[in-house]
Parts: structure tokens; C-alpha cells; sequence
């Protein structure tokens, strides 16, 4: 495997920074995720789910994971990247961090 020195071209579906900085303030928590594919980052920008996506996030996911992806994925997403969407493989990256998300929040139970 080759690696290489050389800055990856990034991707982001021509967004300015500015228009990013307007997604955090109108969802209060959003994110990017990245994806290298080679020379390329791809960056797609999503905000977090509500109620109603996780919900139908979780019916489609009993019989169809990938589907259930894809509702999460069209939900959350603000912009970024369109071959995120469309590649497959850039597309079951994303939906790694997106699951991540739905999982990486810690909580404790404290006796009172």
C-alpha cells in the first residue's frame, strides 16, 4: 500500500465555511464526517436525529439495515459531499459514524 505526502483534495459539495458555521447555529450540535477514498476526503455535514428519524430509523432497521441507513443518512443530512450519498462504499463509511453517534453517549445511574 502507497502512501503519500501529498495534501487530499477535499471534497465538501463547494460549502463555505460560513455556510457550515450556519448549520451549527441553527441545529446547536451538528457534524462533519469524513471519508479519505485514496487522494480524496469526502466531508458531509449532518445534524443530530430527532425523535421521529430515530424512530423510523429503528422500524425500517427490522427488516432492512441498509435502508435503515439510508433514512438516517437522508434525515440528518445538510449537505457536503454527493458522492456520499451515491458511492457505496463512501456511503457504509458514513454510516458507521452516523451509528456512532446514535451509540457514543456515556450515562450514569446515580443513587440518590
Amino acid at each position: 500500500m502507497k502512501t503519500s505526502n501529498e495534501t487530499p483534495r477535499v471534497i465538501n459539495g463547494g460549502l463555505t465555511e460560513s455556510q457550515v458555521a450556519a448549520f451549527k447555529e441553527k441545529h446547536r450540535k451538528s457534524f462533519a464526517v469524513e471519508v479519505r477514498d485514496g487522494d480524496e476526503v469526502h466531508v458531509g455535514y449532518f445534524k443530530r436525529p430527532t425523535f421521529e428519524t430515530i424512530k423510523a430509523v429503528t422500524k425500517v432497521a427490522k427488516t432492512d439495515e441498509v435502508e435503515a441507513g439510508k433514512v438516517m443518512f437522508d434525515n440528518c443530512w445538510l449537505g457536503g459531499s454527493e458522492e456520499l450519498r451515491t458511492d457505496a462504499l463512501l456511503f457504509m463509511a458514513v454510516q458507521k459514524q452516523l451509528g456512532a453517534v446514535l451509540n457514543g453517549f456515556q450515562s450514569l445511574i446515580k443513587n440518590l
